[in-house]
């Protein structure tokens, strides 16, 4: 078994059989039971007998289910029978499943009952010099259509150490796992750096702000990986109590506002971190609130095995837990190589790294990215729509949502709003879908034809 990763699980259970390895806590059952390493192992191998009598070794598996025990089992599970998992969000339309699933050439998905819907006998993609079963991810895309990211085996390994030693994982901790698992960032702080620390991670099917809290308060939790969007309702909460266990705090998904961070201190004596990653990449940089040194403005400093570079002010990334390219496209980083993040940034005398802008499209709404190429790819498609504009509409300092600005084909008889919206839902996930369409008869433009964004979005 190549991944290092499954090979932690196994010992941790025979180390502390009985250890909760996973809680799912929901409202209507805040006290459910446990399951506990011992039985996260059985499941494991339990699941992947099941996969590989359903699919051939090196396949590449679907995984579309929401935050539920079953999850960790299952995730791990295909890893485990030799085949590539790829996590897609449960709230994936079916034309995004279709494609995604087209790229990857899947073999099968996974529902969250643990049924497997096996699609073909199309060849897996080449993987060949992956070293061993590793993991798809969907990436937001910063200038075009979302692709598939393919970390290998070592690559997962090796954010999993990164992790683990930056923000320093321990086998007695309590994570609190709010994030999607289906998501990099919830993936990687909800499943594999308490997996490979021996850790305890309660999960929460959603951002659940009221139980979200009473968890803080009432359940030991020492770790809170979050996005800034539920740091600010928390600190807004006006029934937030104490956080008497917590040792560490941070957040990612976007920048977070110092004012934010100022809250949060005065009402619960807690600094709240910042982390750095992307799909590509993986987590790589760590602001330890615990650091004497400690600046809230960065995003900290790189972890193990990661370089960081600035050219021309774009951060690049190197690191050990990187891609190995784009499904699909001649694209291949695994001899090594900076990955260009998009975003800009500088490093500070002690080596820190403070991001100062972002060249990337990408909408943060609720710590889920939303490409507005694709949005606008679909809108395009309505026989109504001559041209479109996605946008942002920044409601707060961490909230966003998406609006959309559009040109009817026939301007006295433009589609309604509705009819767009449930256009944009049959084929997008609903977090995609503009909350705001607003009509124009045109969109401001350059004298060289490029749409004027930053005069369609709307400031709080």
């Amino acid at each position: 078994m190549s991944h290092q990763l499954l090979g932690q699980v196994h010992a941790h259970a025979r180390r502390n059989p009985d250890q909760p390895a996973y809680r799912l806590v929901q409202r209507c059952a805040p006290d459910a039971p446990p399951l506990t390493y011992a039985q996260l192992v059985k499941r494991i191998n339990h699941f992947a007998c099941r996969i590989r009598d359903a699919v051939a070794p090196g396949s590449v598996v679907i995984l579309r289910c929401p935050n539920t025990l079953e999850y960790p089992a299952m995730f791990l599970g295909i890893l485990g029978a030799g085949c590539n998992v790829f996590p897609i969000s449960p709230e994936a339309a079916t034309d995004e499943l279709r494609r995604s699933a087209e790229i990857a050439r899947a073999a099968a998905i996974v529902i969250s009952d643990g049924t497997i819907e096996t699609l073909g006998s199309l060849p897996p993609p080449d993987l060949a010099r992956s070293g061993g079963p590793g993991l798809l991810l969907q990436s937001s895309g910063t200038t075009g259509l979302p692709k598939v990211v393919f970390r290998s085996a070592a690559s997962i390994d090796a954010v999993c150490k990164a992790m683990a030693d930056a923000i320093v994982f321990q086998a007695d901790d309590r994570v609190l796992a709010t994030v999607p698992l289906c998501h990099s960032y919830g993936l990687e702080h909800g499943l594999l750096a308490p997996m490979w620390a021996g850790s305890s991670v309660l999960l929460v099917p959603g951002l659940d702000l009221h139980l979200i809290m009473q968890l803080l308060a009432e359940k030991d939790i020492t770790l809170l990986p979050g996005v800034p969007s539920m740091y600010e309702m928390i600190a807004s909460a006006s029934d937030a109590g104490a956080m008497p266990s917590l040792r560490k705090a941070y957040s990612a998904g976007g920048p977070l506002p110092q004012s934010v961070f100022d809250r949060f201190l005065e009402r619960f004596g807690h600094r709240v971190g910042q982390l750095y990653g992307a799909t590509e990449i993986g987590s790589v940089t760590f602001s330890d609130p615990t650091r004497d040194d400690f600046d809230p403005a960065s995003v900290g400093c790189p972890m193990k095995a990661v370089e960081i570079d600035i050219a021309d002010g774009q951060v690049q990334i190197m690191a050990a837990s990187m891609f190995s390219g784009y499904i699909g496209e001649r694209i291949d980083l695994s001899d090594g190589g900076f990955f260009a993040t998009g975003d800009l940034g500088r490093i500070t005398e002690r080596g820190d790294l403070v991001i100062t802008g972002r060249s990337k499209l990408l909408i943060d709404v609720g710590g889920l990215k939303v490409n507005p190429i694709e949005v606008e790819h679909v809108l395009s498609e309505h026989p109504g729509v001559a041209e479109c504009v996605v946008v942002p509409i920044q409601l707060s300092e961490t909230v966003s949502r998406v609006k959309a600005v559009v040109v009817a084909r026939v301007p006295n008889d433009p589609p309604s709003a509705d009819d767009l919206r449930g256009f944009v839902r049959e084929r997008l996930a609903g977090y995609k879908v503009p909350r705001v369409i607003e009509f124009r008869e045109s969109l401001p433009k350059s004298p060289t034809g490029k749409v004027l964004r930053q005069l369609l979005q709307e400031a709080p």
